[in-house]
């Protein structure tokens, strides 16, 4: 069901930048004038979208290598309300990416292998959806009072790097993990492409919504306990509670976000968020920065850099090996393909 929520807000967005078009060339048509601005409607909207492919083939290639082919696709959408007395603004912004690659041929060839002569899947390299949608309120020209919400999941299942061929069970779906944040607090806006939003009361919420996952105590949440005192003959220990599907934390909250054009058709967006839990004050600072570089080489082709830093003295980023292992998180990607912006321009 929350899928389909997603999935139909992404149609209302496109429906609704269509009609913006529309409304756009009436305009321009009789009046004559060029762009449309925040005031004209009350709305702006649009986004970017871009996907890119690679494939690697060898044969009798005496230096090496693993035939290889990958495609990603993401997209970053907008909409933008401000009335026209202009003492409030409500912001929506949603990024949608996914990823899958394939290391080796159509079929596995390695005789030695106990998959051999098998299809080779693909594997998902990729997978994310951001929401984050603030209401403010005019205190000045550079200040508002706000309200923020904001989600972070991803959209399908996800098994462990080794699972290639998915023998055991996905350790990972759609809001299980999901994590984001409620709050209430002050943004600064000193220009139009740069936001600093600082807020003191916070509530930051992990979802882990299969209870599986839930009763192994991944992404932070308490695990399921279990009485051990009657496993006589194998029997399988019996469990006495659940492991918790959704931990609630207070602290407070900053959300840096700063987006773009830094040179000619050279675009940047970069977003970070920090989170403390008064529980840890001043220790244990949450972290997830996020960095988008995309740089156009034509109206169609485009060179994108993707960049995500996480931290989170919580999660245990490997849960097969004893004790936790807090580590800080780091995915990178490099992509030539198509591209293209809609819309309005922010």
């Amino acid at each position: 069901m929350t899928k389909k929520i997603i999935i139909g807000f992404v149609l209302f967005l496109a429906a609704f930048n269509a009609n913006a078009q529309e409304e756009d060339v009436k305009k321009v048509a009789a009046a004559g004038t060029g762009l449309k601005t925040i005031n004209d409607t009350g709305w702006i909207k649009g986004g970017f979208f871009s996907t890119n492919l690679s494939n690697t083939t060898f044969s009798n290639w005496a230096g090496g290598g693993t035939d290889n082919s990958a495609l990603v696709a993401n997209s970053s959408l907008f909409a933008i309300y401000r009335p026209d007395s202009m003492n409030a603004i409500w912001e929506n912004y949603l990024d949608l990416a996914y990823g899958v690659i394939r290391n080796g041929g159509n079929k596995v060839t390695d005789a030695s292998s106990q998959y051999y002569g098998k299809k080779n899947p693909f594997v998902k390299n990729e997978d994310k959806l951001v929401f984050t949608s603030k209401y403010g309120r005019r205190i000045s020209d550079k200040l508002n009072y706000s309200a923020l919400f904001n989600l972070n999941t991803q959209m399908f299942q996800g098994w462990a790097k080794e699972d290639v061929f998915r023998q055991n069970n996905h350790i990972s779906n759609f809001m299980a993990q999901g994590f984001g944040y409620l709050s209430l607090g002050i943004d600064y806006k000193p220009t139009s492409y740069l936001s600093i939003y600082v807020s003191p009361v916070t509530a930051k919420y992990t979802i882990v919504r299969e209870q599986r996952l839930a009763d192994l105590g991944l992404y932070g949440v308490r695990a399921a306990e279990y009485d051990y005192t009657d496993t006589a003959g194998g029997k399988a220990p019996k469990k006495t509670s659940n492991g918790e599907t959704l931990r609630k934390e207070l602290g407070w909250y900053a959300n840096i976000f700063f987006k773009k054009d830094i040179a000619t058709n050279i675009n940047l967006q970069s977003r970070l968020e920090l989170f403390n839990n008064y529980q840890n004050f001043g220790q244990h600072i949450d972290v997830n920065w996020q960095n988008t570089l995309n740089m156009k080489v034509n109206k169609y082709i485009s060179v994108s850099l993707i960049n995500q830093l996480i931290y989170d003295y919580d999660v245990d980023t490997d849960p097969t090996k004893e004790g936790k292992q807090i580590r800080i998180q780091l995915k990178n990607f490099f992509g030539v393909g198509f591209s293209a912006k809609f819309g309005d321009k922010l």
